[in-house]
Formats: structure tokens, sequence, C-alpha cells
């Protein structure tokens, strides 16, 4: 059993507890309507938001992005001159290693020239030989045209003996004998001049109607020559191009091939971006459509002018190895990317060089929709050309004419 005052106090108590339950309610029910209002607050600003942001954007659609294309699936590039040899040999000096500079012209390599020395000095001793040889053809015309006119000087003695003695004959003033002789003679000059008419023809035929020095067999040994010198010049290896060495695989000693890879040269001066962008970009892009190009290698701060110099006719796929065969079962859409060749400024190029295959950024503006969507004019010139191959064979001609004339002077 309680006492009294336990009684009274667990009263207390209660409506303690009482009182703070109803306190707390009513704070609840004043709080309530404040945490509403904040919500509301909080939906309605974020609601703003949205709408700005996507006013803002199709603000910014309607007036600059649907006027521009861009991507980041672009890299340099440009032409890798790769450098092999002529002719066959042994290097014995290479004068151009990675990363050096070289000019047009620059000797890059050089093979062993011996033996291509002993096969020009032995053209030029056939060549002479050939002279000679030309010459004594011509000389032998002479000599039988020279045996026609005695052969003829002969007929014609043999025909007047016949003449005479056919005359005496009946008279039986020579003998059947000298008659029959003299007409055995006749025939045989008549034979002789034949011959020697047809000896004639034959040296005729071999000397041939044109000069000494057109002769063909003259001919065939100035080609010789022309080879040989040919050759013997190509032991020196030059730079196509002003550029920079890269894969300098040439070392001294190393037999090398037409065949052999030496090294490459990269020029510096035509450099381009091949930017790849999805075939949904490509609609409104057309030929000569502005752009601006900008290299990770030197960040946005360096910003390159340029402009579509073409579209590819295919896909990367369809050059490939083993192109694509979409009609199968398994078949899946892929979106595909075409080659957009950019074109740089030169100044900047000079002031920031551009190496080959490092990554860039393009955009384009394609506000200009009535250019050709592919090239129109085709190339009248050369895209790239050089002389340092070109063997001067003047230096070789006049070698040649040197010694037909030594051969062919009268003794």
């Amino acid at each position: 059993m309680t006492t009294p005052d336990e009684d009274i106090e667990k009263v207390h108590v209660e409506e303690k507890k009482t009182e703070h339950v109803d306190e707390t309610a009513e704070a609840d029910v004043k709080t309530a309507p404040n945490q509403t209002n904040q919500t509301n607050k909080t939906i309605f600003w974020f609601t703003v938001i949205i709408v700005i942001s996507g006013l803002i954007w199709a603000c910014l659609w309607f007036f600059y992005f649907q006027f521009y294309e861009s991507t980041d699936d672009a890299y340099s590039n440009g032409n890798m001159i790769n450098i092999n040899s002529a002719i066959q040999g042994s290097v014995i000096a290479f004068y151009a290693d990675d990363t050096d500079l070289v000019v047009e012209g620059q000797l890059l390599a050089l093979l062993d020239p011996t033996d291509y020395l002993v096969e020009y000095e032995k053209s030029l001793a056939a060549l002479a030989s050939s002279v000679l040889q030309v010459r004594q053809l011509y000389d032998t015309v002479h000599v039988n045209r020279a045996t026609v006119d005695s052969k003829r000087v002969a007929l014609s003695k043999a025909r007047y003996d016949f003449k005479n003695r056919a005359k005496l004959i009946d008279s039986k003033a020579v003998s059947n004998e000298d008659y029959t002789h003299a007409k055995d003679t006749l025939d045989i000059a008549v034979l002789e001049l034949k011959q020697a008419e047809a000896q004639l023809q034959v040296s005729i035929d071999a000397a041939g109607n044109s000069p000494v020095e057109d002769h063909p067999i003259i001919q065939e040994h100035k080609s010789a020559v022309r080879q040989a010198y040919y050759y013997l010049r190509h032991c020196s290896i030059y730079a196509p191009a002003k550029g920079y060495i890269a894969q300098r695989n040439v070392n001294v000693g190393q037999w090398v091939t037409p065949n052999t890879a030496l090294m490459a040269v990269i020029p510096t001066d035509y450099v381009w971006v091949d930017a790849n962008f999805k075939e949904t970009q490509l609609p409104h892009m057309r030929v000569g459509q502005p752009a601006k190009v900008t290299f990770d290698l030197y960040g946005t701060s360096v910003e390159y002018i340029g402009e579509v110099l073409g579209i590819a006719s295919g896909s990367g796929s369809v050059f490939s190895l083993i192109p694509p065969q979409n009609a199968t079962g398994n078949w899946i859409k892929i979106v595909q990317r075409l080659p957009v060749r950019i074109s740089l400024d030169a100044e900047t190029v000079k002031k920031y060089p551009v190496r080959l295959g490092i990554s860039a950024e393009v955009r384009v503006d394609i506000t200009d929709r009535n250019l050709p969507m592919l090239t129109q004019i085709p190339p009248k010139r050369a895209i790239g050309t050089t002389d340092v191959f070109d063997v001067q064979l003047e230096e070789a001609d006049k070698i040649i004419d040197v010694i037909i004339k030594s051969q062919l002077k009268e003794k």
C-alpha cells in the first residue's frame, strides 16, 4: 500500500507529463505550417532555376550552338616521307638522327660506291669499244663499195673479151676452148659482181643510214653509261624536303635495298587536322566553312584558324582491312564517323609547331550552308614535289661526247 504522500507525488508527476505533451503538441501545430512553406519555397525556386536554365540553353542553341559543330575526336596529320635507297649497297655513313632538322637537298646517308664506280668505268670502256666497232662497220661499207666498183670493171672486161671471141668463132680465128673460157669468165664476173653488191648491202644495213654518233650500238652503250652514272650518283641519299628526322633505322655497315626504310622526314610546312565527326553532325557541313582548332599540347590559349578542306567519301570502317558485313542477324546500328580535313593557318603553325598525331578539338562554323558538300575543283598542280632525286645527266653526256669524238678522230 502506498502512503498518501506518495499518491500525491504520483498525481503531480502525471500532471507534469500531461502538461509537457500538451506543450509539444501545441509546438508541432505551430511548426508544421512553417515547414510546409519552406518546402514550397524550395520547390518554387528549384522550378524557377530549371526554367531559367532551359531558357538560357534554348537561347544559346538558337543563337549559337545550332551554327557550330564540334568534336574532340581529332588529330593532327601531315606528310611523312619515308626515305629509301634507289639502289642496294652497304651504308658507310649517315648524317642525320632522330629529332634533327634537315633541309631539302641535305645529305642523309652514303652507300659504298666502289662497285658502281667500277661498273661506270666499264661502261665507258665499252662505249669506246662500240665506237670503234661502228667505225669499222662504216669503213667496211667503203671497202665493199670499192670491191663492187672493181667487180664491175672486171665484168666489163670479161664482157668485152667474150664479145670479141664470139665474133671470131665462126671464122675459126679463135679456138672453141678460148671461146668457152671467155664465156665462163663472163659468167663468173657476173656472179662476183652480184656477190660484191650483196656484201655491200649487208655492210650498209649493218652501218645504217644514221650518223656514227646515232648508231643503235652506240646508243645502247650510251644508255649503259647513263645508267651506271645514275647508280653511282644515287650512292648519296638526300633529304627531299625540309623537316625533322624520325624513325631512323639505318646504321653504318648495314646492307640496304630499295625496300629498306632508312628514316623518315616529317615536313613542317604543310600539316592539317583530321576531325572525325559523327554522321549526324554533317548534314550542314560544307567545304570552305571556317573552323577553329585547339591542341591539347598548347591548351585553349593557342587557337588555330582554318577551314574545311574536304569531307571523306567513306567512314573509317569501310577502308579497314576487313570491311564490316552488316547483312547479319546480330546487326547493331552504330553511329559512324567520317574524317573531315581541316587546314591550319601557316603563321600560327610557324609560331607553334604542330607534331603529327597530337589530339585536337575542332569547332566548325556551319552558318554558310550554300557552299558545296564535296570538293568541286580538281587539283591543277603538284601537291608535293622535289628535284633532289633528279640526276643531271649533262655531265655524263659531256663525257660520252668526248669519248666518241676521240675514237672517231682521224688517225
